[in-house]
């Protein structure tokens, strides 16, 4: 079996590209010959780090700012490999353009993935719709807000955002480690963030939330994005550049996790984030706005806060409990909860995604 993976965002620190890596890695050691498509420049860490793997990463460019191009790039690459199987992951009907691609190249199963519960580019996704209704033909979601925001009334299957849940216990060692590199204190409570720069994930909320909190509250903020240079501007304008760190894109999430005291997420909309996932099993104490999917408190002490009440926000960090032996208790039974709700990678893709490949192909 021939699989495409096609990232509709950049292969890099986000909650899509943590599905696919993970899907690649289990389905290739599953003897599925897999191929990642990157709309970027892919960092040559996690290019060999997938290589050693047996995964193929192909970099087709200029998704966004060169459709047209992208479009006939990646026809040439159907029409070379013959694939079984192209499954896209994105958030919104934009994914007609792979799926018309997939189709017209005579690619037998052509699913969509949906991810998220809206898009930043509305008008597009309702005049896109005809398309991708004709082209698809194999329909996935991340949970039921992600599938009924995309598929509408249309049946569709869900497979959890699973992770290797091993890899997030607790690590004392690793959070001393990183904290020492970035001059973080002991008496430093490091609030943490992962995501790409943009509108949706609205990283300058922490500007004016930072600004009302004791110095000894830092950020980091992990990922990089087509906002980050107007966000570190903002830092820099209100003087709060020495209480932020920004890591740009990292491949080793996990191992940031350890040093974060707490996760926030201020999202604008949310499906059902895997950073959240990655950072409960990590047992961090989370806090997001009421915009991110209920669906996500999977251990039942996730804080949903509106995004309009800010002392909301700086009251629930300012009560959390930053103990790290609690932290590892956490971590603990946070991994135990998931594991039994479905959130395991190797079982969801052996179990569910695999199988789910198999019926259609057939």
């Amino acid at each position: 079996m021939k699989v495409l993976l096609v990232n509709t965002v950049p292969l890099e620190a986000n909650g899509i590209s943590t599905f696919i890596i993970n899907s690649a890695k289990v389905l290739s050691e599953q003897n599925v010959k897999v191929t990642i498509a990157a709309p970027n420049i892919v960092s040559s860490d996690l290019k060999n780090q997938l290589q050693k793997k047996n995964i193929i990463v192909v970099e087709i460019l200029n998704r966004m700012r060169n459709p047209i191009h992208y479009f006939f790039k990646l026809k040439q690459l159907l029409a070379k490999n013959n694939y079984d199987i192209v499954h896209i992951n994105g958030n919104s009907t934009t994914m007609a353009v792979e799926l018309l691609a997939a189709k017209q190249e005579k690619v037998g199963m052509r699913i969509a993935h949906s991810h998220n519960t809206t898009t930043e580019h509305p008008a597009i996704n309702k005049l896109l719709r005809g398309v991708f209704e004709r082209c698809v033909n194999g329909r996935l979601a991340c949970n039921e807000a992600a599938g009924k925001w995309l598929f509408k009334n249309r049946d569709f299957t869900i497979i959890k955002n699973g992770i290797f849940l091993k890899d997030y216990a607790f690590n004392s060692s690793v959070r001393n480690e990183i904290r020492k590199k970035y001059k973080i204190s002991d008496d430093d409570i490091l609030i943490g963030h992962v995501g790409m720069f943009n509108y949706q994930k609205n990283q300058q909320f922490f500007v004016n939330f930072l600004k009302n909190m004791d110095p000894k509250y830092k950020l980091m903020l992990i990922g990089e994005g087509p906002n980050s240079s107007d966000i570190k501007k903002q830092f820099i304008e209100n003087n709060l550049e020495s209480r932020v760190i920004f890591t740009g894109a990292v491949n080793n999430v996990k191992d940031y996790l350890n040093a974060f005291d707490t996760f926030a997420l201020p999202s604008r909309f949310e499906g059902q984030p895997f950073v959240i996932i990655e950072a409960l099993a990590s047992g961090l104490p989370v806090i997001v706005s009421t915009n991110v999917s209920e669906e996500i408190n999977l251990t039942g002490n996730v804080k949903f806060i509106s995004l309009k009440d800010i002392n909301k926000w700086k009251n629930a960090i300012n009560a959390l409990n930053m103990d790290t032996n609690l932290r590892k208790e956490n971590s603990m039974s946070n991994r135990t909860m998931l594991q039994k709700k479905g959130y395991d990678v190797e079982s969801n893709i052996r179990n569910e995604l695999l199988p789910f490949y198999k019926r259609h192909l057939n």
